[in-house]
């Protein structure tokens, strides 16, 4: 009796509907013994064939660096390396110019302005994440070479993890997930870590992020967190985030350089309202840090130069820049009060801002209105090639980064200690895997302490 009633209730699913599926699931199994086929025939002809891995990027790959060293290292042992993602930054030479390295640019999904109202952005997600999906599926399956195996940055979750497990079980290929943070806290940071999307977020990050042949975290506290709260299969390593090689302190002759072919004067004077009483005009064998009296002579620094502070951002959520803000403003009240004693001198400060991102235009409005005389904040980009170089003529960096999970580390400080940059940063959880409080930088809890530090390293540096 209740095999009829099974058989009965079967038999009321429309025609269309057992058609579609039917056709799903012939699809699947095809795509699969296709791929077990081909797979299996390849290995069984021995045809010398090159070892191929795919690094996927949801995001803009002349700005994921860690995906860039990736990219080269594996080029550099003889592996030919597919790269997928968005463009936007161009990536360095090293890695266009290399012929085991092939770049597979995805387009962009449309973007919602950052003021548009919550419930828009819930409601635009699911269409954002179809077209990635399509896009994704497309390129994984038809675009690039059969892989050997597919290496994955994670954030973000939402669809890649889904779709590259889908992929690497079609075609028989091992996984491996790089951990770069958890992508549900970055969302939490914008629709409230109680939110239930925010919660599914979680449980499919940990699903699909859950089985791979190896997962490389770049911390510690994140390689714990995997290993006794996710459960997750494959192999655990950490792996530190190290700077490349062309990222070193410049000398003097190499800054005077750098600066007569990217004029920051100019960008002073369009961002600020009194430039002039800030700096003096400089001539054409002098730049903003340094002068050079002829061509033969050697160049110096200029004795009313400023102190260069660089800070880079994607000016997302995870940082706070009104810290800095503050920080500028403390500072320069107090050089106003000693400057009005007359009982010492101290040179201007400039802080030079890299980087793109939703909440700049917030910040640069919030700059604007900043009344200050003896420093000046300034926002600008730089090429990929161009920002070692002004790290390697800065005097001090500043890292403003929160992680949202408390366990990865900004990969900006390792860049600037790999140009000799003493740095600042704001404290949060695990930060002392990389920064250790008066050692190699200093730590700031607020814009007080941040305020207090910077006026130390002027005297360090008078």
């Amino acid at each position: 009796m209740e095999s009829s009633e099974s058989l009965t209730s079967y038999t009321n699913i429309p025609v269309s509907e057992i058609t579609l599926l039917t056709i799903l699931v012939f699809f699947l199994v095809l795509t699969r013994g296709a791929s077990i086929y081909y797979t299996n025939r390849t290995r069984d002809v021995a045809l010398n064939q090159n070892k191929n891995v795919t690094l996927v990027v949801l995001g803009d790959i002349g700005r994921s660096p860690r995906m860039q060293y990736h990219a080269l290292s594996l080029a550099q042992n003889s592996w030919m390396v597919d790269v997928v993602g968005y463009s936007g930054a161009t990536p360095p030479a090293s890695l266009l110019e290399n012929t085991n390295i092939k770049i597979h640019y995805i387009s962009h999904p449309w973007r919602l302005p950052e003021f548009f109202p919550k419930a828009l952005f819930l409601l635009y997600a699911p269409f954002k994440v179809c077209f990635q999906i399509a896009l994704l599926y497309w390129t994984l399956l038809w675009r690039v070479n059969s892989p050997n195996f597919v290496l994955v940055q994670n954030p973000p979750a939402i669809p890649t993890l889904f779709i590259v497990q889908f992929v690497c079980w079609l075609r028989q290929i091992n996984l491996i997930v790089d951990w770069h943070n958890f992508g549900y806290t970055l969302l939490g940071l914008r629709l409230g870590h109680e939110s239930r999307i925010v919660k599914f977020a979680k449980w499919h990050e940990k699903v699909w992020g859950r089985r791979a042949v190896a997962h490389l975290t770049v911390t510690a506290a994140m390689h714990r967190e995997l290993l006794y709260n996710w459960d997750v299969q494959g192999t655990i390593a950490t792996l530190y985030d190290r700077p490349p090689a062309h990222f070193r302190r410049l000398n003097i002759e190499e800054i005077h350089e750098f600066f007569l072919r990217n004029n920051l004067e100019e960008v002073v004077m369009l961002q600020s309202l009194d430039s002039s009483s800030f700096m003096s005009p400089s001539s054409k064998n002098s730049t903003l840090l340094t002068i050079k009296l002829s061509p033969e002579t050697p160049a110096k620094y200029r004795s009313d130069r400023p102190i260069l502070i660089v800070s880079s951002t994607s000016w997302t959520a995870d940082e706070d820049f009104s810290i800095l803000l503050q920080a500028a403003r403390q500072l320069d009240e107090f050089f106003d009060e000693v400057m009005e004693k007359g009982s010492k001198t101290f040179p201007n400060f400039l802080f030079v801002i890299t980087g793109n991102g939703p909440l700049k235009n917030k910040y640069v409005e919030d700059i604007s209105r900043l009344p200050l005389k003896y420093v000046r904040i300034i926002t600008t980009w730089l090429t990929a090639e161009d920002y070692p170089l002004l790290l390697g003529s800065a005097d001090l960096g500043i890292s403003l980064h929160k992680s949202s999970s408390g366990m990865d580390l900004p990969m900006k400080v390792v860049d600037m200690f790999g140009c000799g940059l003493p740095v600042c940063a704001v404290k949060f959880q695990c930060l002392d895997e990389l920064v250790h409080h008066e050692k190699n930088g200093l730590i700031f809890n607020d814009a007080e302490e941040l305020a207090k530090q910077l006026f130390a390293s002027i005297l360090r540096l008078n």
